[in-house]
């Protein structure tokens, strides 16, 4: 599905609203040795939760690139960390620098998805890492809270999601070698609709109003009774930019 959504308009939603992927972090900071002589780019990093996350972990010297001026807008200003406007698909980066490219919930908004993996392996240095956090079919049919107080989100969302075994094809394209998955995942509980009531999740815009207002309607009927549980997955795509 094409999605019609401004993310200049909605970066105050996400700025209150999203926050890093923990799990993802840790897989980061636990597979690649990142220290403060590492350059980490992020690309789709929107309101910088995770680079200025991995820059305050490891003192590593992160850059953040994103179309959208108004999401950096919200981004901390962090020693060691930069923000520029950039398209992934043409990254306006020097090649054969960076120690880590990563991106997290953003593959499925790019235009060119194979252009951004030949982009990555350019600007990554000899023997660099590449980790693309999505999700799976598997997964999205699966959300909870979304799959299942707003079915409509998971047609809306196989529509958008790159499959896995697409993505591993496109980096081998690109040059990448050692591709392997991880899969994280952690159960949480859901206590504010707030969030939700405000789409701070992109493929409920992408859902008429009438479900939306109905699945938010259940929501908040069971909220009312107790707290909701919610499964939080991702699979993580591992890729490694040859020594020679």
């Amino acid at each position: 599905m094409k999605e019609h959504i401004d993310y200049d308009r909605i970066a105050p939603t996400y700025a209150s609203h999203r926050r890093p992927v923990l799990l993802a972090l840790r897989e980061l900071e636990q597979r690649v040795a990142l220290r403060d002589q590492s350059k980490v780019l992020e690309v789709g990093c929107g309101t910088g939760a995770h680079i200025s996350s991995l820059v305050n972990a490891t003192h590593c010297s992160g850059l953040g690139v994103d179309p959208s001026p108004k999401m950096l807008h919200y981004s901390a200003s962090l020693p060691g960390l930069e923000l520029c406007v950039g398209s992934a698909e043409k990254l306006p980066l020097r090649e054969d620098f960076f120690d880590l490219v990563f991106s997290v919930d953003v593959i499925h908004h790019l235009k060119d998805s194979q252009a951004y993996f030949s982009e990555a392996f350019r600007v990554l240095r000899q023997g660099g890492t590449l980790c693309t956090v999505t999700d799976s079919e598997e997964i999205i049919r699966n959300r909870r809270p979304l799959a299942v107080y707003w079915p409509g989100t998971v047609q809306a969302d196989l529509g958008r999601y790159p499959p896995i075994p697409l993505l591993r094809k496109q980096m081998m394209s690109a040059g990448f070698v050692d591709i392997e998955e991880s899969l994280i995942e952690t159960p949480y509980e859901i206590a504010d609709s707030t969030p939700y009531k405000e789409k701070a999740f992109s493929c409920l815009r992408l859902i008429s109003q009438e479900e939306f207002l109905d699945g938010l309607w259940r929501l908040e009927q069971d909220l009312r009774r107790s707290v909701v549980q919610g499964l939080m997955r991702y699979v993580c795509i591992w890729g490694k930019k040859p020594l020679s």
